[in-house]
């Protein structure tokens, strides 16, 4: 069932802001909580980020499948300023005066408010916080800074070290992308390559404007204004199928075919066989990624399918978009810069020059990732405990993630099939040897953690 907490706006100040409330959105399921016999289960917290809580509910059936096994209490709590979590409504939020309440301070506060909410209200003792993504580091962050609230985490996918501006990786976002591809078919990198120089070419020669109108069935006339965007829309479809990359269909990132990126690749070698056409092989690529297996769209929208954001990984779109777009343009500079020389994506020299003029432009605000990493302890866990950072080896983002132990109760755990958190959805009969394994040692863990805690508490 759903229910709404009256959250503060401001946790942090003592003026007029913290007296303004905000209905929160909670989704609770209690089927498998124990609460009797003078025993009262965990509370199993799953921290929603970027987007709708309804749509992470329905695609992260991991804490559904072993809130039996610890008799658990679980939840969902939406993120403020998404879904329907809005502090001034669906227009009014999204003014630049008012998404000065939008971070991850805020909301991390807002998380643990809930959470001693339901704790003192349900008799609880012991909480649990799971995430993916920026969820996972809010999941995490939630232990470190309240560990008197939370017992244990589990980050899956959080790229942590990316987003605090501590780790340079081996291998960059479309490097590791790149790769996921050739994993495929080792001809499928070159075709995309290739597909992109003939993309830049075009649009140098008389007529382009029809010509990429009809390649890319495109709903209206094309024109040079728009070119970039047409390369950030073809080139946000092929990182999004590696980012969703699971080996079966679902629907989280779109309504793609298992495997994705094999789909995609094989799409791409049989309109070679047809035409021998790169772009046309591109093109049809993308629209496995807008347009799903079922290929009911007559043409692309590129603007509503596509927005243009701080955050050049993919800010989603509609509110959604406007609100990571502000995260992206105060705590989060995501610069994830492509070459076409060791990856296949077209170059792009997205800097923090490019970010910052970008984000004064648009909110009148100037990105501060040195602010953010000192508000997370520059990604450095050696001090925390109990928080265990699962990673998917196909996952473009596990380049930020956290992939060895730390100590000796800060986990890493390697998903070498898994792609975007893919150890947070439900078991399901294609899933890799790998997330099976996974999730056992994760159940292990805090289950283990859960007991230490206890009989510390019975002990004191």
């Amino acid at each position: 069932w759903t229910w709404t907490y009256s959250q503060t706006l401001d946790h942090f100040s003592f003026g007029e802001a913290s007296e303004i409330l905000f209905p929160q959105r909670v989704l609770e399921y209690n089927k498998f909580w124990v609460r009797s016999s003078g025993e009262v289960g965990p509370l199993f917290v799953f921290i929603a980020n970027e987007g709708h809580v309804d749509n992470f509910y329905q695609n992260s059936g991991f804490i559904f499948d072993i809130a039996p096994q610890f008799g658990a209490l679980v939840v969902f709590i939406e993120h403020r300023y998404y879904g329907e979590s809005l502090p001034f409504g669906p227009e009014k939020s999204f003014t630049n005066k008012n998404l000065a309440h939008l971070s991850s301070n805020q909301a991390t506060a807002d998380f643990a408010e809930i959470i001693d909410h339901i704790k003192k209200e349900r008799n609880i003792n012991q909480v649990v916080t799971f995430g993916g993504s920026y969820g996972g580091m809010l999941a995490a962050w939630l232990r470190m800074r309240y560990p008197q609230l939370v017992d244990a985490a589990l980050a899956s996918s959080a790229p942590v070290k990316m987003m605090t501006k501590t780790r340079h990786p081996e291998k960059s976002f479309h490097q590791i992308a790149t790769d996921d591809f050739a994993a495929a078919n080792v001809e499928c990198p070159g075709i995309v390559q290739r597909g992109f120089t003939k993309l830049y070419a075009l649009v140098k020669t008389t007529g382009y404007q029809d010509a990429i109108t009809k390649t890319f069935s495109l709903c209206s006339q094309f024109n040079m204004t728009q070119f970039d965007h047409l390369v950030g829309w073809a080139r946000n479809s092929l990182r999004m199928m590696a980012i969703g990359n699971y080996p079966y269909p679902a629907d989280f990132f779109g309504a793609l075919p298992a495997w994705p990126v094999k789909t995609a690749c094989n799409m791409m070698l049989d309109e070679m066989s047809r035409s021998g056409d790169e772009l046309k092989a591109l093109v049809v690529a993308a629209g496995l990624f807008y347009n799903g297996t079922e290929g009911t769209k007559e043409c692309f929208d590129i603007y509503e399918e596509f927005e243009d954001s701080a955050d050049v990984s993919d800010c989603g779109a509609g509110p959604t978009a406007l609100a990571w777009d502000w995260q992206s343009c105060t705590e989060f500079t995501l610069t994830t810069p492509s070459n076409n020389k060791t990856d296949m994506f077209p170059p792009s020299n997205w800097n923090e020059d490019l970010v910052n003029a970008y984000c004064r432009t648009k909110y009148g605000v100037t990105p501060d990732p040195v602010k953010a990493s000192l508000s997370y302890w520059s990604a450095d866990f050696t001090t925390a405990s109990n928080i265990i950072f699962s990673n998917g080896l196909l996952d473009p983002w596990h380049a930020g993630g956290v992939l060895k132990d730390v100590n000796p109760t800060v986990k890493a755990i390697l998903v070498e099939e898994g792609a975007h958190h893919l150890d947070l959805r439900s078991a399901h009969p294609a899933d890799p040897v790998s997330v099976i394994a996974a999730r056992q040692e994760e159940v292990r863990l805090i289950k283990q953690w859960l007991e230490r805690e206890k009989n510390s508490v019975i002990t004191d």
